[in-house]
């Protein structure tokens, strides 16, 4: 999760991530409104000495409860911590937990079962977490104490390519926003799907870029690369030599 020369304090990494305060969740407030809850025991925090796997997955849907199950299953398998989840399809804000892990969302707040996110975290870093910050049904963010400070995850769904370009920048602007509320200090991990590549030319991106990049670039990749750039955020699955079949987190049929 860190680079080479950097503490965990100071790594930030995008993948395609004196005493605790009381936690505060945000669900009821609306579109990103914030209402605190009861505080909770927190733990001494995620131990970074240890393994932490954080992964990303658009499901295509967690609409029904009893999909959650087979899920925390998966994950358990595949010994994943944390994980953001793309097109959740669960409408309103909440937190459920099943399987040995608790997931947080937000979603439409017509009802409407599009879009949205959620971060699910297993239930031995659970106690960990201290906000949860719903911000609309395509990104969402939590943050969690760890033994050297504080994660902040966010967790986002960016629109496709057939987008207009207004809705895009809408997008990252809103993103902007939301990391421009995570403390500086904090350990900052981006994480879900944004439907674009990395291309494979380094040229102008090498701090964010790394050496195994792939796909062909579009407009949905320049606005990718030009946020990581803007936030020193490094494209955690452009670092690593991987299968074809492990670098996406939808695959589509069609092609597209």
């Amino acid at each position: 999760m860190t680079s080479a020369g950097q503490s965990p304090r100071e790594s930030r990494t995008l993948n395609q991530v004196v005493g605790p305060p009381s936690p505060t969740f945000s669900y009821g407030g609306g579109r990103g409104g914030a209402v605190a809850a009861p505080a909770r025991r927190i733990t001494p925090g995620i131990n970074l000495r240890r393994v932490l796997r954080v992964g990303s997955w658009n499901v295509l849907s967690l609409s029904d409860d009893h999909r959650l199950p087979l899920l925390s299953g998966e994950l358990s398998r595949l010994r994943v911590d944390i994980v953001g989840l793309s097109e959740t399809r669960r409408p309103g804000s909440g937190e459920t937990s099943s399987g040995g892990y608790t997931y947080y969302w937000p979603g439409m707040s017509n009802g409407h079962r599009v879009r949205g996110v959620a971060i699910g975290v297993s239930s031995k870093l659970q106690p960990s977490v201290v906000e949860v910050t719903p911000v609309d049904e395509r990104m969402m963010r939590v943050r969690m104490k760890h033994t050297l400070g504080f994660l902040s995850l966010v967790a986002v769904y960016a629109p496709t390519e057939m987008r207009k370009t207004e809705e895009k920048e809408m997008f990252y602007a809103k993103l902007d926003s939301v990391l421009d509320q995570c403390p500086p200090r904090d350990t900052l991990i981006v994480l879900g799907d944004f439907n674009a590549t990395t291309g494979t030319v380094r040229d102008g991106y090498e701090l964010c870029v790394g050496p195994h990049g792939s796909g062909t670039r579009n407009t949905n990749s320049s606005l990718l690369l030009n946020f990581a750039r803007s936030r020193r955020l490094r494209i955690a699955g452009s670092w690593y030599q991987r299968p074809e079949l492990h670098r996406w987190t939808w695959y589509s049929n069609a092609g597209g």
